[in-house]
């Protein structure tokens, strides 16, 4: 199931991943050559003879080495302020290089969302359907519960969340040598933990304190450039260090398996959107029934707890229990709820059109006010209609109907 739900995340934002090896645990076993020991002992009997003794000693050793990987998703977010948001992605990259070498494959947010940048087509409009869709799901990645999403649907056993919680400075006033001084002490905080991308309970976790002191006078200030680079350099070093500390005492709990995905299916309609039942008969013949037809958008696209993982209607397969859905179409408004999934289960959605979705939609069916009930149409007529009326179907929406008909006019309006 990880496979599937990675090809509908990619399918719907426009690129591909290769999904990193699953976390694994390597174990080595060394035999060494067999050593020989030669012991000899000489006693002397009662009888005054001496008697010597040669024991031999055949020892051979073997050891185990375990190694273990973990692949995980990272996701770096700042407490600290807005100010230092720039600095999320060199830390993302300090971890990234550090923790390689404990075993971690990291699938990172930069990744992910530098694909999404590169979804967006060349000169799109920044509130175009595809920027609004690409920066929301990126801007999506910071918030927890979408890291999981993300760690599931990319195939990664673990989530390694990193935060940089704060960052202070305070001055000390000293007196030495007739002079005086301030120190300027810098701190820098970060908070890490390990999470089962499951469960999305903690298995393991750390703060470290980056520190460093600058001192000037009354005729110098305190020089700083490249300061927090190297506090966050500092932090990125401890944070290895202390997972590796971790890692030896087996802090990480081995990985669980996938939890069964349940399908639920999105019935979607357009919400007081009707159109009458339209048909051409044999004979080229217009008739216009009583009866109104529910209206449906396609391709609506659907974020399960802030990432994409598919179109409605349809089914959709995610975990079971709660989850934020949120569908999303040109010219339609959002759709948000929190819902309890279980298999089996069918949500009925109504999206409201927006009102230019509803400006755009009366002019893209104005033509149907031309026809009238029990007219006779031609042949180059009919072709006419029917191809408005296929264009209008591939860009709007499908229309539900009964069976055993000619044709019938996908769009219309009632007013």
């Amino acid at each position: 199931m990880k496979l599937s739900r990675l090809l509908a995340l990619a399918s719907v934002l426009g690129f591909s991943l290769t999904l990193p090896a699953q976390s694994t645990v390597i174990t080595e076993r060394t035999v060494e050559l067999p050593a020989t020991v030669v012991q000899t002992r000489t006693t002397v009997g009662a009888d005054g003879k001496t008697v010597t003794e040669k024991t031999t000693t055949t020892t051979q050793r073997e050891s185990e080495s375990v190694a273990r990987t973990y692949t995980a998703a990272i996701v770096v977010s700042n407490r600290a302020g807005a100010r230092y948001d720039e600095q999320i992605a060199p830390l993302e990259d300090l971890l990234s290089a550090r923790l390689a070498d404990l075993g971690f494959q990291l699938v990172s947010r930069e990744l992910v969302a530098s694909n999404l940048r590169s979804f967006v087509p060349p000169g799109a409009p920044a509130d175009s359907e595809s920027a609004r869709t690409a920066a929301a799901a990126e801007a999506a990645l910071l918030d927890q519960s979408s890291a999981l999403r993300l760690a599931q649907s990319l195939g990664t056993d673990y989530v390694l969340h990193a935060s940089i919680t704060s960052f202070a400075e305070t001055q000390r006033n000293v007196t030495a040598y007739g002079q005086s001084l301030v120190d300027h002490d810098f701190t820098l905080r970060i908070a890490y933990k390990i999470l089962d991308a499951q469960g999305g309970g903690a298995l393991t976790g750390d703060v470290v304190k980056a520190l460093r002191t600058e001192q000037g006078n009354a005729h110098a200030s305190a020089a700083i450039g490249g300061l927090f680079a190297d506090l966050l350099d500092d932090a990125s070093r401890q944070i290895s260090t202390s997972l590796q500390t971790r890692i030896a005492a087996n802090r990480i709990a081995p990985a669980k398996p996938a939890v069964k995905t349940v399908t639920i299916t999105l019935a979607v309609e357009a919400a007081d959107l009707f159109i009458p039942d339209i048909r051409i008969n044999t004979e080229n013949v217009v008739s216009i029934g009583e009866s109104k037809l529910k209206v449906s958008p396609l391709n609506a696209t659907v974020e399960v707890d802030g990432i994409a993982a598919g179109t409605a209607p349809g089914p959709l397969s995610l975990k079971p229990g709660f989850a934020h859905l949120r569908l999303s179409r040109e010219g339609f408004q959002t759709w948000e709820r929190t819902i309890n999934a279980v298999d089996g289960q069918t949500l009925s959605i109504a999206l409201a059109m927006t009102d230019s979705g509803l400006a755009r939609f009366r002019e893209s069916t104005a033509f149907l006010n031309g026809l009238k009930n029990g007219a006779r149409l031609t042949d180059a007529q009919v072709k006419e209609i029917e191809g408005r009326a296929k264009a209008l179907e591939n860009s709007f929406f499908k229309v539900e109907t009964k069976e055993n008909f000619r044709f019938l006019l996908p769009a219309g309006a009632s007013w």
